[in-house]
């Protein structure tokens, strides 16, 4: 990798990383803890209704990203990409701190989960201007090996996902179950805060994107960056959006939804599914670089369209799969982890290249949040609702088809625009 990726980009590119992964870490530790949170915040003797209710706050964070995404992104455009990574990580530092420290339903009531809900936008908030802006800083900064470098930021961000699992796989195994209820949940949430303080004092060392500064010289920055783009790129909002769904979904649904899925309604050792469920994570990681290096040397709308046709059918052998009571969880996140894989690996590469320069932050921005809050983070609700409606645990594989097909169609829309050749 260090000879295909120009010297003075090296660091660059594993500074911007590690900052998204102590914050990707902080954002998804809560789905990973949805079990804890849902006896803590949510009591209820039918743990359908406990568990429905904790993924309801999981999506709030989604919900939230839009919101920070036209935020920061109009700041972005404006004054700055450096800015914005000061900011959303403190702010995601202190609200992953504050739900380690808020007291539970049974100390203040009702109050315990709406200061949870206000901690999860916050989060959402926070994250809405994170990964859109390390996606244009380094779209422009590092000019070649353009889908290597993307690839290996999205796996800094996902392996955030895997560290926590490997946080919650080691606590479990060194804290007795009625003291990680008590109390051993609230760990990973104080580990996340202060991790996040690292961040921030890495993210100070950056300097200003030089094409942001160049445009900025020559005040060619939109006054209105979410009002230039509904009036003059529509098309590629729609494809931006389009473009993420297989990805929104397919990230939350195969790994951040499966632990409270597979522990509390198919009774699978809590244990082995958070070790499979990190090591499919880490394992989908190196997928993104493969996908990345043949989105390099191929035109890359043909490496999304096969990535989103497995999508498309993959999850009628995950989920029966799960059902039936007998799968091997760790090959099942192997192969989950090619699914998710495929799509990560080149629709961030895509959807950094559909805008200009003055609108960049924003229109990433807007498309990567806006799918991730509509299609991601209803992704939980929307399998519980499945199952619930068909009386089928294996029915989340309709959601998971229906995103892979939205990719395919983003393809075909694209018609015959540079970025995806």
């Amino acid at each position: 990798m260090d000879t295909i990726i120009a010297k003075e980009h090296r660091e660059l590119v594993w500074v911007t990383s590690l900052g998204g992964f102590l914050e990707f870490y902080d954002f998804i530790i809560y789905a990973l803890m949805a079990e804890y949170i849902s006896a803590n915040f949510f009591p209820s003797y039918d743990h359908y209704s406990s568990l429905l209710a904790t993924f309801a706050t999981f999506s709030a964070g989604y919900l939230a990203r839009p919101l920070g995404g036209l935020v920061f992104g109009h700041f972005g455009d404006r004054y700055g990409r450096k800015p914005t990574f000061i900011l959303t990580v403190l702010l995601m530092a202190l609200s992953t701190a504050m739900i380690g420290l808020l007291p539970s339903y049974h100390q203040i009531g009702l109050w315990a989960p709406v200061l949870l809900t206000v901690c999860r936008v916050i989060q959402g908030f926070s994250i809405g201007g994170e990964i859109p802006g390390a996606m244009t800083y380094l779209s422009e900064t590092v000019d070649r090996r353009e889908g290597l470098v993307m690839s290996l930021l999205f796996l800094a961000f996902v392996n955030g996902l895997v560290f926590g699992s490997l946080v919650k796989a080691g606590l479990t195994w060194l804290i007795p179950a009625e003291d990680m209820l008590v109390w051993g949940w609230r760990t990973p949430f104080l580990l996340g805060g202060s991790l996040g303080i690292c961040s921030y004092i890495i993210r100070r060392r950056f300097q200003e994107s030089e094409i942001f500064l160049a445009m900025a010289f020559r005040k060619e920055q939109s006054r209105v960056p979410a009002l230039t783009l509904l009036k003059q790129y529509r098309k590629q909002l729609l494809v931006g959006v389009l473009l993420i769904t297989p990805v929104a979904v397919s990230m939350p649904l195969l790994f951040l939804f499966t632990p409270g899925y597979l522990t509390k309604l198919l009774d699978y050792p809590a244990f082995d599914v958070a070790v499979s469920g990190g090591m499919g994570v880490f394992f989908s990681s190196l997928i993104f670089i493969v996908v990345g290096i043949m989105a390099d040397k191929l035109p890359a709308g043909r490496v999304m369209l096969g990535a989103s046709l497995l999508v498309a059918l993959s999850g009628w052998l995950i989920f029966p799969g799960y059902v039936s009571g007998h799968a091997n969880l760790f090959l099942m996140m192997l192969f989950s982890a090619v699914v998710m894989g495929g799509v990560v690996g080149v629709a961030p590469l895509l959807l950094s290249r559909l805008f200009p320069a003055s609108v960049r932050y924003s229109g990433i921005a807007l498309s990567y949040n806006l799918s991730f809050a509509v299609f991601g983070g209803l992704a939980p609700i929307i399998a519980m609702a499945l199952i619930k409606l068909n009386d089928n645990l294996a029915a989340p594989a309709w959601y998971l088809t229906v995103s892979g097909c939205l990719g395919i169609l983003a393809v075909f829309l694209s018609g015959r625009q540079r970025a995806f050749n």
